[in-house]
């Protein structure tokens, strides 16, 4: 396969996971009319757990953690930035939610010298200002008041990136299974309490229990597409077309639910996309290691 089929089937690959990935956040947005958010990361979790489990057994793959301090914490900040998002989705428009949430890349960027020792490159601080000049038009636009709501998607963006550093950490012990299915693990041992008085509701009707399932679905297919996407071409250029996701989810939002952005958030979602965007096109490099620390 030569270089533009590689890209042509990567572009497919990540098309695929932006629709899974959106009809995950239209019906999270869908059953959070009937549903608390507990029951939603529960169920979404159990049957990500469950495929991971079966996928690690036919592989043989070994899922015993090495580093537990540092699972624990991917896992805690994975859970938080979960249930900030979901919350999110319910409150606000499904387009503003997915533009905060990835806001993401820039927090790894940003926090990188303070979680691996890495040098902050400066072309990440202007791009990060850009960023948040965004962030700024769609949460406060008045400059006078903050939408709250919004600072729930913009909560999960920043919990999500401190989850993506600890995953590098882990990459070094832990096999990439592993990783998935304890976080999705630890998630279901979390939120089962919470989630319990819902559960009897939801398995009496099997429509919004197909829904909740598909939650999980769309998660994990969405996983499958961007695994794919990368193994195809290279890193920085399919992650600029990750963000077709927020393209899809704006329209299923507007589609499904009569949601329309207002210009500042569309000011603000073109500079937080173009900001990731430009971060992983030209790789701004922040891997190099500071002198001096570990």
């Amino acid at each position: 396969m030569n270089d533009n089929d590689s890209r042509r089937t990567a572009v497919a690959w990540m098309l695929f996971a932006s629709f899974s990935f959106g009809s995950m956040n239209a019906l999270v947005k869908w059953t959070s009319a009937e549903v608390d958010v507990w029951t939603m990361v529960f169920v979404r979790s159990l049957v990500i757990a469950f495929a991971i489990y079966i996928i690690a057994r036919i592989a043989r793959v070994d899922l015993v953690v090495h580093d537990r301090k540092n699972m624990a914490f991917r896992c805690f900040t994975g859970l938080a930035a979960m249930i900030l998002y979901f919350s999110a989705l319910a409150l606000i428009p499904i387009g503003q939610a997915v533009t905060l949430q990835y806001t993401n890349p820039l927090f790894v960027a940003l926090l990188s010298g303070f979680f691996l020792s890495e040098r902050v490159h400066p072309q990440v601080w202007v791009l990060a200002i850009v960023s948040f000049l965004g962030i700024l038009l769609i949460v406060s636009p008045d400059l006078r008041t903050i939408e709250k709501n919004a600072l729930l998607a913009l909560g999960s963006g920043f919990f999500a990136g401190v989850a993506y550093l600890y995953v590098r950490r882990l990459k070094a012990t832990e096999e990439a299974l592993s990783i998935v299915f304890w976080f999705a693990a630890f998630s279901v041992v979390a939120t089962v309490l919470p989630a319990i008085p819902s559960l009897a509701y939801v398995i009496s009707d099997p429509i919004l229990m197909l829904a909740l399932v598909g939650i999980g679905v769309g998660a994990g297919a969405g996983q499958v597409g961007l695994t794919y996407a990368f193994h195809r071409a290279n890193a920085a250029w399919v992650s600029a077309f990750s963000y077709l996701t927020v393209i899809v989810a704006t329209a299923y939002g507007y589609l499904l639910f009569n949601e329309v952005l207002d210009t500042r958030d569309i000011i603000g979602g073109i500079m937080i996309i173009c900001s990731g965007i430009i971060l992983s096109l030209f790789q701004v490099d922040s891997t190099e290691n500071m002198d001096g620390q570990e």
